[in-house]
């Protein structure tokens, strides 16, 4: 076994000691021992880590470096998914030996041997390879062997034309991995990672370019490879940020990577290199190649928040202008596209307005939020560089660096219950003439939504279905029917049940009964995973929230059965269900 201890060969580089402190290793018990036993048993791993999702063997080194290198000098839980081989039509022998490029480089950044537990892992019924480093088990490695799609996503000869690209955008029902092992398709490539992620529960999701298109001079596969992951962590429902990392394309653009940074790249990428014979393979040919050029680069091209319950969808809008001819209205900031495209026209966009510019977002119904999402106009020239954010409970926080590449600013504070909130713009670049937002995002602290939700019955007709009662809208009749959930004849006994994939420390339950003149609770009960029960006694019939409060407690479950309706009551229901976290 080889040892890598942050020197390599004659090339003079700085010992890895100097990359920051290290931290105990924080091993995850039962949460991941519900879902793959195998998985957490191995992986020295606890929630908040990183999931990178890239294309090539390299693509981790070239493009997310140095953030690959500071996860794991933190000790965060740091898993990487390969979605091709990296074949390049070259064979097996080729692929093969290709992967162990990265065991080096992680082993090289993990300053440990470049040892491996090597196992077969199942995710979403594929069964791919999974690879943990002995001495760092919370470092792991994900290989789904799919083929090499070439640049432009055209596919090789070897490997039947196959590529990611045709994949995505359905020229192809389903393509084989190169080892035989597996068949994916579209929708099971990314129910596959979203596996992993709900598996590993990461805090941070980063991948490659998802914002791009296809013909921007970046690989094809870095480019599905980015759609894939930015499909499935839509889906992922912890809080998390997803970065986007630009590939090829940013070799024009100007060196930002410290020396010190690249310093550590570079020997990173020479601990991959002797297992790549399409690469450098010394010092001078590194320095001066292609390879090299991006070394001294990164650059992220989408960076968002998600995974919690974005209220802000359920608002009006209000602002102090809206371009109306362009169609960047106050609404648009709220229609979750504007952060993940550079499509203009789902912005909002303020006519000749600079400081003193405000948007606002109401609710009918009163919302418990801790956190605030902007994102300024993507590439425009008008920044909102900073900016005051007003409660409607007379609080207010002052915003600073909105960055303007359009990746997220989260603005985080103890909860606050509220119906709107207001962000005032008062600083803007030189350049700007008109600005505003791509996307305003608010969360609310229930973690109701993360669960999968499940009724003794629902009424399908009207879509009043068991997963509306967490859909964020507290008040159902009225603004919408099926914004609710509705039994069919339910009335005593009827139940709704909530269940995590991991545990959740909970202290309030929030209940909405359907506001309309018929259909009332009048008692229920609350049973958790542990069997303890709380009783609850009749909801209020006007739309109003009735709080349910408890010693604080560890479940992974929740079940609110109707003990008691009104004379009245036809089809029992409730509008919402809130499940507050301890504070």
């Amino acid at each position: 076994m080889r040892r890598y201890k942050g020197l390599r060969g004659s090339m003079g580089l700085r010992k890895f000691s100097r990359w920051g402190a290290v931290g105990a290793v924080t091993v995850l018990g039962v949460s991941l021992a519900t879902m793959h036993a195998d998985a957490a048993s191995s992986v020295g791993c606890a929630p908040g880590g990183a999931v990178n999702v890239v294309a090539h063997q390299d693509d981790d080194i070239l493009f997310l470096n140095p953030d690959l290198q500071r996860d794991i000098d933190a000790r965060r839980c740091t898993v990487t998914v390969f979605v091709t081989a990296g074949d390049a039509d070259k064979g097996e022998a080729y692929w093969r030996e290709r992967e162990n490029g990265p065991r080096a480089a992680y082993a090289f950044m993990a300053d440990a041997d470049d040892d491996w537990n090597k196992r077969t892992e199942r995710f979403a019924g594929y069964q791919v390879e999974y690879d943990t480093l002995v001495d760092r088990p919370e470092v792991g490695l994900i290989f789904l062997r799919a083929p090499d799609g070439a640049m432009d996503g055209s596919g090789f000869p070897t490997t039947g034309k196959e590529s990611v690209q045709k994949l995505f955008q359905g020229t192809l029902g389903a393509i084989h991995s190169v080892d035989g092992v597996n068949t994916y398709t579209k929708n099971g490539l990314v129910d596959l990672l979203l596996d992993v992620m709900q598996t590993l529960q990461p805090e941070a999701v980063r991948t490659l370019d998802y914002v791009g298109k296809y013909g921007d001079r970046d690989h094809s596969d870095h480019h599905t490879s980015g759609y894939l992951a930015y499909a499935a962590q839509k889906r992922y429902t912890n809080p998390h940020r997803v970065i986007g990392y630009q590939g090829y394309p940013m070799s024009s653009l100007p060196g930002n990577v410290s020396y010190a940074d690249d310093d550590r790249k570079l020997a990173i990428f020479t601990a991959y290199a002797p297992h790549d014979s399409q690469v450098c393979q010394n010092e001078a040919d590194c320095i001066n190649g292609a390879h090299d050029i991006r070394s001294f680069r990164q650059y992220h091209t989408g960076g968002e928040y998600g995974g919690v319950q974005n209220v802000a969808p359920l608002a009006t809008f209000t602002a102090s202008s809206q371009n109306t001819k362009s169609g960047q209205l106050a609404a648009k900031v709220a229609d979750n596209l504007g952060y993940s495209t550079t499509d203009t026209s789902r912005e909002w966009a303020t006519v000749g307005g600079r400081t003193g510019s405000w948007i606002q977002a109401t609710w009918r119904n009163v919302q418990t939020v801790d956190r605030v999402v902007l994102y300024d106009r993507r590439g425009t020239g008008n920044q909102a560089a900073s900016g005051i954010l007003k409660f409607s409970d007379g609080s207010s926080i002052t915003v600073a660096g909105l960055p303007d590449n359009g990746e997220a600013k989260v603005v985080t504070f103890a909860p606050k219950r509220v119906t709107n909130v207001r962000f005032t713009v008062t600083a803007v670049s030189a350049a700007t003439k008109n600005v505003g937002l791509a996307e305003l995002q608010v969360y609310a602290t229930t973690v109701a939504p993360r669960a999968t939700v499940t009724a003794s019955s629902q009424t399908t007709g009207t879509t009043q279905l068991a997963a509306k009662a967490v859909d964020g809208y507290t008040v159902g009749t009225g603004i919408g029917y099926n914004r609710e959930w509705a039994t069919a004849g339910g009335k005593a006994g009827s139940w709704l049940r909530l269940d995590w994939r991991s545990p959740q420390t909970v202290d309030r339950v929030v209940l909405y009964d359907r506001p309309n003149t018929n259909d009332q609770i009048t008692g229920g009960t609350l049973k958790f995973s542990d069997g303890s029960t709380v009783t609850v006694p009749a909801l209020p019939n006007t739309g109003g929230g009735y709080t349910v409060s408890f010693p604080k407690r560890i479940t992974t479950s929740v079940i609110f059965t109707v003990t008691k309706v009104s004379s009245t009551t036809r089809n029992v229901g409730l509008a919402e269900i809130q499940v507050e976290p301890a504070r």
